[in-house]
């Protein structure tokens, strides 16, 4: 089964594009000063902004494989992954990447850097690597499972999870020397996983599924949408509008994000207890959105189609200066 991120491949110059539109985002990070922040996307594409969004410098990667994850453990040091085991490492903040060889030719979904030296990636096959020297060398650590796993997340160095399809949920607790499964209770695809705590999580995944744990995946329970799976004719055209897959999660102190299709855009403003709805404006209201990312204090940032990127602070999302409609722009 292939990733439905892999779905937004296609050229932003395909007829539907409008003036100033580029290539479809995938993943954002924030990092911790809520100012510099990173999108990767299509044709191996790396954007910087030092102002938390409002202009962009394109970083120059050459490659041109699409980049479907990134990881800034400091402002120096960063990683992103893709398509056919594509991995880039920086060390001055973005301004030199380097192409590392990987030990896959399997594209690669999801990757975090617990700190400059340790980190993770995870993909197609069931593929799992790790790094302990920043990204210039990776392991194939993989559990020899044919399933796709989409994103990983570390609460601290030792304890750490990785989803997939199928409900896939694995757990460490030993700073991944050894990974076991957990029973999500559902079969549906999961794309996104963020822990705020040892003990508390959230998994985000197909038809507008939420799950939640509050202690640590040893059971989780279903905050948004229907665990069981059902056919297209069971669900009905409706049901597909209003409970859009969802791709990615993150979480700060209070404030988090949960991104996904037709501009699904969910808010947290209590730790995720509660997740409220944020519209879009109209005229990028059913673009999709790939990538969400938020520091401790709450500012975020959310990435898309078409090049499409939204700033977001204290759980709304930012206004313009002129404070007439939301900032959420394309990178041009």
């Amino acid at each position: 089964m292939v990733l439905a991120v892999l779905a937004g491949m296609a050229s932003a110059t395909d007829g539907t594009s409008s003036p100033g539109l580029r290539e479809h985002l995938y993943a954002a990070e924030v990092l911790p000063d809520g100012t510099r922040v990173f999108a990767v996307g299509a044709f191996g594409s790396i954007y910087r902004s030092d102002d938390a969004g409002k202009s962009w410098e394109q970083q120059a990667t050459a490659v041109t494989e699409p980049l479907f994850g990134v990881s800034f453990p400091t402002g120096d040091h960063g990683v992103a992954v893709g398509k056919s085991g594509t991995i880039l490492r920086t060390t001055d903040g973005g301004r030199r990447w380097e192409r590392v060889t990987p030990p896959t030719d399997k594209h690669l979904f999801g990757v975090t850097m617990i700190d400059a030296n340790r980190g993770w990636a995870v993909g197609d096959w069931g593929i799992v690597l790790n790094t302990k020297d920043g990204g210039a060398t990776w392991t194939d650590r993989s559990l020899g499972q044919d399933v796709v796993l989409s994103a990983v997340c570390f609460a601290d160095e030792r304890h750490g999870w990785i989803v997939g399809e199928f409900g896939t949920v694995l757990a460490t607790a030993d700073g991944g020397e050894s990974w076991a499964p957990q029973s999500a209770g559902t079969e549906k695809t999961l794309f996104g996983v963020a822990f705020s705590s040892v003990e508390r999580g959230w998994a985000v995944g197909m038809d507008g599924l939420v799950l939640r744990t509050r202690d640590g995946g040893v059971t989780w329970e279903v905050q948004r949408g229907q665990a069981a799976a059902g056919s297209l004719e069971e669900l009905g055209f409706m049901d597909l509008l209003t409970n859009p897959g969802l791709y990615d999660i993150a979480i700060g102190r209070t404030t988090g994000w949960i991104v996904g299709d037709t501009g699904t855009v969910l808010a947290t403003t209590d730790g995720g207890e509660t997740w409220e709805a944020r519209k879009l404006p109209e005229d990028v209201r059913l673009l999709w959105l790939r990538g969400a990312a938020v520091n401790l204090d709450g500012v975020g940032l959310m990435v898309g189609a078409k090049g499409l990127v939204v700033p977001a602070a204290g759980g709304e999302l930012r206004l313009s200066d002129q404070g007439e409609r939301y900032a959420a722009r394309t990178i041009r």
